[in-house]
């Protein structure tokens, strides 16, 4: 069964989509990597932060 979950974000708090052989929708994501946070402030339009 394939995991659909490596098409989103890695950061945890990200609800953003992923290019194919990317981990992070952004260089912000990256750099907060695995700090947890309740809204992402990645600056994309539809995620947690731009509603």
């Amino acid at each position: 069964m394939a995991d659909h979950d490596d098409k989103k974000c890695a950061h945890a708090s990200c609800n953003c989509p992923v290019k194919d052989g990317s981990k992070y929708c952004s260089t912000f994501c990256e750099g907060e990597g695995d700090t947890t946070d309740i809204i992402c402030s990645c600056g994309h339009p539809g995620c947690s932060a731009t509603l």
